[in-house]
Order: structure tokens, then C-alpha cells, then sequence
């Protein structure tokens, strides 16, 4: 009696936890599923029926640019890098089909939400990432742990893709590695360039940490692959004030050990997000070019742009007095309600560098498109061609070589400055060639058109 008693609680046991492992799967796969939806509401694309067309100069002229978006969210989502998603917004299939030859892959680890009696995004407010990660089943305690979780997706796909069909996902860790994706390009070789940076260093510094656990912090992100490091993303934290934070300080003591040691490392600093006061600390500190990777401007900012979100003439002014450079975005809270605004946030730019006497106005202008970041561009990546073909048009278009160094030569002259082995010798070596005109392989579409004509001449130059 005593063994059929037995045997029949080991029986019930089992489908105990058969009905218990049934109902866990069937709870997980309902949170995955929740995460898929989340991110197709959060990451749809715009539409400004205004938008040029591309022609075939402006698809040519598309096709021979070395690309370079300095922002992109895309490893906060469960979706495979490797493969093209239909909802989102970028992959590396798709990146491909946009001609993007340098990526940057933003981490985030925190997004509070910013309630509507609220005047200030403040951290103590509820954590989307936080319920995010848990739909994903993706690590939820411990800021740090998220972030290390998404370095290791971008490693994992890297090293994938050398071993299935399609593009490679290569990191890009040293002005050589630039050197050689450069190289390799050129010669039409499928490889896009990743770089791994870091939005908002909010496990960092602290009451009860010293500067050399900061600096300890920042060393074991550099080794594991980090090359842009942005303090803070859109609330206060231990190293800065944010520009849409609740007290917006400058940088703290931890702010600044975390930011010489990203520079001394080799990190590029992005100064994205950050307050003015913690901005106009890091440029009079800093020795290296810095950027901001997404933004817009303040100046002429129409709703839905949110000016506090964005750079005044002051902050444009210290990020090109570091010979730095910054990246405009294709979505409406950065620009306004027109995708034509990127073009002029970029003239803004240039106008505001020649003022200042800047020889190459178009040197500190580039793209940071902050695609998957729960924003909506109005530019899709597979059609990045348009972006090429508003820049040539309008009442002060760009000529070709500014266009060159807006769409990727500026991105690439940072890193091949600030990356491990880089200088501005080097820079200059790697990515100057990108910035010159060159003969374009083009065949008119239409009987009368002609190919791009590079105009050198002073007047070519934007205002």
C-alpha cells in the first residue's frame, strides 16, 4: 500500500509540474509577445508627404557614400541583428540595403517615464525598460547586468555573421579596425562596421563609490568593446544633470573621472542628452573631439520639437570648439514637423562654424538617426538615398563633397581620432578620401539627365 501510495503522489508531482512548466511557457511566451507588440507601437516610421524623391544622380551619389549614423537603439529589442524584421526599424540586412558602412549600437539600460504633471523626466519615476526586460525575459535587477547583456547580443551576432550568408557584423574596437573596414569597403567587400556605445552611465559613480571604482567601471566597459560613452540619457544621474532632468547640475566629480577615463582609454564622449551646464563642463575639460550623436536644434524649434531636448547656439558653439561633431535626427521631437528641418538644423550648423572662422563649416555635421528609439523617423533606412536627396536640394543645397562629409566622413574623422591607435593624423589618412569628390558610376534613367558635377569653387559652400 505504502509503494502504490507512493507511486501515485510521484504521479501527481509530475503533472503538477507538467501543468506548472505548461502554464510557465505559455505566461512567457504571452510576455514575448506583449514585447513584440511594444516595440512595433514604440518603433513605427513617419511620413512627410513632402519628401524628395530620390533621382538617379541622387541614388548614385547614395550608392558611392561611406555611411556613418552615429545612433541607433536597436539592441534593446529581442529581435535577431542578423535578420530583417518587418517592424522596427533597422537590422543589419537592412542597414545593407540603406548603404550604411559604420554603425554606432547605443545601449540603454533605463527609460523612466515622463508623467504628464511632471515638468522634468526624473529617475525615480517608473522604468519602462525595466517591465521591458522582464517581458523579454532579459536580466531586470541591476543596471549594469542590462548593460552587459546587450554587449554580448551585439558580440554574439558579430560573430555569427562570419559564418552565415550576408553582410558581416564587425566590431570596431581601433583606428585599425577602421582602417581596414575603409579598405574593405572600398573594394566592395559586405561588411558594416558596429560600434558599441553606452547611453547614460547610470550604474556609475555614487555616495558610497570612490573615483576608482568609477574608473574601474569604465575600464571593464572599454574591454568589453565600448567605444562611445554618453553619461546621461534623459534624467539626472550620479556623473551629470540631463537636459530634460529635474535639477540639470554640470558634471559631478564621479562625471568627471568617468569621462577623462573614457577619454585617456580611448573612448569617443557623447555629450547627447547631457545639461548645458554638464556640457559646457566636458568641452572646457575634455582634449578630444566629442560629439553629440542625436539631436536637433533649439533655435526655430516647432512643435513637436521639444527645444530643452535639443542644442543652443552656446552648446553648438563648445562642441565645434572641440573640433567635434554632431549628429541630427530624422524625428519630430528633434526636428519639427518637417523632414526638410534636417537639412536646415545642418545649415543652422555651418552658418553658426562660419561665424566662428571654421575653414570647413560642413566638418562638424553628420547623421545620428535614433532609429528603435522609440521615436519616428520620417526617414526609413532602406530609403536613406532620400536623406542624400534633400541635402542637393532646396534654396541652399549641399555640394557633393559637403554631402560626403555630412553622411559619414565627420563620424569617421571622430573615431579615427579618438579610437585606440587613432590621432588626427590618422583620421585625416583613414577618412579624408571619403570627404573628396570622386567620378560616380552613373547611367541617366531618363533622356536628358546628366551625371553630378562637383562645384569646388568658394561659392559653393552653405550659409
Amino acid at each position: 500500500m505504502t509503494q502504490q501510495r507512493t507511486l501515485f503522489l510521484v504521479i501527481i508531482g509530475a503533472l503538477l509540474l507538467g501543468i506548472g512548466y505548461i502554464a510557465y511557457t505559455q505566461y512567457a511566451a504571452g510576455l514575448y509577445y506583449l514585447a513584440g507588440q511594444y516595440d512595433r507601437m514604440m518603433n513605427p516610421y513617419g511620413v512627410d508627404e513632402d519628401a524628395p524623391e530620390p533621382d538617379a544622380r541622387d541614388r548614385a551619389l547614395h550608392e558611392s557614400l561611406f555611411v556613418a549614423d552615429l545612433h541607433i537603439d536597436t539592441l534593446k529589442w529581442e529581435r535577431d541583428l542578423l535578420e530583417r524584421s518587418y517592424f522596427g526599424h533597422a537590422d543589419v540586412p537592412r542597414l545593407q540595403e540603406g548603404n550604411i558602412a559604420l554603425q554606432v549600437f547605443t545601449i540603454v539600460t533605463r527609460s523612466p517615464l515622463n508623467l504628464p504633471w511632471q515638468t522634468c523626466v526624473s529617475g525615480d519615476s517608473l522604468d519602462t525598460n525595466t517591465a521591458l526586460f522582464f517581458m523579454q525575459g532579459r536580466p531586470v535587477i541591476g543596471l549594469r547586468e542590462r548593460a552587459f547583456y546587450q554587449i554580448e547580443r551585439f558580440h554574439e551576432a558579430a560573430e555569427r555573421s562570419r559564418e552565415t550568408d550576408g553582410p558581416e557584423l564587425r566590431l570596431i574596437a581601433t583606428a585599425d579596425d577602421l582602417r581596414q573596414l575603409v579598405a574593405d569597403r572600398a573594394v566592395g567587400r559586405e561588411v558594416i562596421g558596429g560600434i558599441i556605445g553606452i547611453e547614460g552611465g547610470h550604474w556609475i559613480g555614487g555616495d558610497d563609490v570612490t573615483g576608482a571604482d568609477v574608473r574601474a567601471d569604465m575600464e571593464d566597459l572599454f574591454e568589453a568593446g565600448v567605444r562611445l560613452f554618453a553619461p546621461t540619457h534623459r534624467f539626472d544621474n550620479n556623473l551629470s544633470g540631463s537636459n530634460e532632468g529635474c535639477e540639470r547640475y554640470g558634471l559631478t566629480d564621479h562625471g568627471f573621472t568617468a569621462l577623462s577615463t573614457a577619454q585617456e582609454l580611448g573612448m569617443a564622449v557623447d555629450l547627447a542628452h547631457i545639461s548645458s551646464a554638464g556640457l559646457a563642463d566636458a568641452t572646457s575639460y575634455l582634449r578630444q573631439p566629442v560629439t553629440v550623436s542625436h539631436t536637433g536644434i533649439a533655435e526655430g524649434c516647432e512643435a513637436p520639437c521639444r527645444p530643452d531636448r535639443n542644442l543652443s547656439d552656446d552648446d553648438i558653439r563648445r562642441i565645434i570648439d572641440t573640433d567635434g561633431v554632431i549628429g541630427i535626427g530624422f524625428w519630430p521631437q528633434a526636428i519639427g514637423p518637417s523632414v526638410w528641418r534636417v537639412a536646415d538644423a545642418m545649415r543652422h550648423i555651418t552658418g553658426i562654424a562660419e561665424e566662428m572662422g571654421v575653414s570647413e563649416p560642413t566638418r562638424h555635421v553628420a547623421i545620428g538617426s535614433d532609429y528603435d528609439g522609440s521615436v519616428t523617423p520620417m526617414i526609413e533606412v532602406t530609403h536613406l538615398n532620400v536623406l542624400t536627396a534633400l541635402l542637393r536640394r532646396g534654396e541652399e543645397p549641399f555640394a557633393e563633397h559637403h554631402v560626403r562629409r555630412i553622411m559619414g566622413a565627420n563620424t569617421c574623422r571622430l573615431f579615427g581620432t579618438v579610437l585606440p591607435g587613432g590621432s588626427a593624423e590618422t583620421a585625416e589618412a583613414i577618412c579624408g578620401p571619403l570627404a573628396a569628390p570622386r567620378p560616380l558610376e552613373w547611367t541617366p534613367e531618363t533622356d536628358g539627365e546628366t551625371p553630378i558635377q562637383e562645384n569646388n569653387s568658394e561659392e559653393d559652400t552653405e550659409t
